[in-house]
């Protein structure tokens, strides 16, 4: 299944990489391409500081491609977002994940019934780099929570698409389906991000290994704003609402991502990452007492906000 999804997202950008060369060569005012590169480097040394804290490196990168094709009736929209961090706390002897996510888009739009309204198709595919692990001490505890396809999240939705601004949409898709792939066996048999998790036996051994894939069919609310607020602050945010029809439509699952870049000149920006992730079937594993047991009283299992903010100067290219 990884080797499928991998399929799909070279064919997708393939397939726009191709579209564009030929469409290069008939009239170049079809293609719109926009992208932002960012590669930040920090390091905080403390001696003595009565203040408190602790010594670190950090590092992460972030990559921001758009590729739109409009022609008569027909806009083709592709993108391409990834961040991945890394950071070396304290006297710890491994660097560790702090930021992790890859999103490849692709949209068509054709004109409907008003000049704001479009009949609209999307697909897309959300997932991370590397594995996530938890840690003891500097040492990683377990087997890896996460990894690259697991989870990894296919949705396909077909709707109507309202588009009063070139920076602003809003994608209604009463048809919507989404895809939940875990390629690591033993965290499908645990029922991790909502598969069916393994039949047992008595003794524990597995009489039926969990299911790798979970299918839910629903209904799909996106929202995009895109847009220089100020002169060399640009504000890219996406917030993604899926409710399953089938089961429990009133918890929704909700995916809201934000990227503020500042441009301080031609080579260095800031950027501002916040990402906001709920869903019902993902089950949130806290270790209150750090024992790695997870068998605490005070320990959290069950699903949670999950959220995430970063703050990083350094090397940025927009194009």
């Amino acid at each position: 299944m990884k080797k499928i999804i991998v399929l799909i997202v070279v064919v997708i950008f393939s397939t726009t990489n191709s579209k564009a060369q030929e469409a290069a060569k008939k009239d170049t005012s079809y293609w719109k391409k926009s992208g932002f590169f960012g590669l930040n480097l920090s390091q905080t040394a403390l001696s003595n500081w009565q203040g408190g804290g602790q010594d670190n490196v950090a590092a992460n990168a972030i990559v921001n491609a758009e590729a739109i094709y409009k022609k008569a009736k027909i806009t083709w929209t592709n993108k391409l977002d990834g961040q991945y961090g890394i950071i070396k706390p304290g006297d710890a002897k491994l660097f560790r994940k702090n930021i992790d996510q890859l999103f490849a888009l692709s949209k068509l739009n054709v004109d409907a019934f008003h000049k704001h309204w479009f009949y609209a198709a999307q697909i897309d595919y959300r997932t991370q780099f590397a594995p996530g692990s938890n840690y003891i001490g500097d040492s990683i505890a377990g087997r890896a929570t996460s990894d690259f396809n697991s989870p990894g999240y296919t949705q396909i939705a077909i709707g109507l698409d309202y588009k009063p601004a070139p920076y602003f949409s809003a994608f209604l898709a009463p048809v919507a389906g989404k895809v939940t792939t875990v390629n690591r066996q033993y965290l499908a048999d645990a029922g991790a991000f909502g598969v069916e998790k393994a039949v047992l036996d008595a003794n524990g051994l597995i009489l039926t290994p969990g299911k790798k894939m979970r299918t839910e069919f629903g209904g799909r609310l996106v929202l995009k704003f895109k847009k220089d607020l100020v002169k060399n602050v640009n504000l890219d945010s996406y917030l993604d609402l899926f409710s399953n029809y089938l089961n429990n439509p009133g918890n929704i699952d909700v995916v809201f991502n934000n990227l503020l870049t500042f441009k301080i000149n031609k080579y260095f920006t800031a950027n501002i990452i916040s990402q906001t992730i709920y869903d019902d079937d993902i089950i949130i594993k806290r270790d209150w007492n750090k024992d790695g047991l997870y068998d605490n009283p005070n320990d959290i299992n069950g699903p949670r906000l999950q959220m995430l903010t970063t703050f990083a100067i350094g090397f940025g290219y927009k194009f």
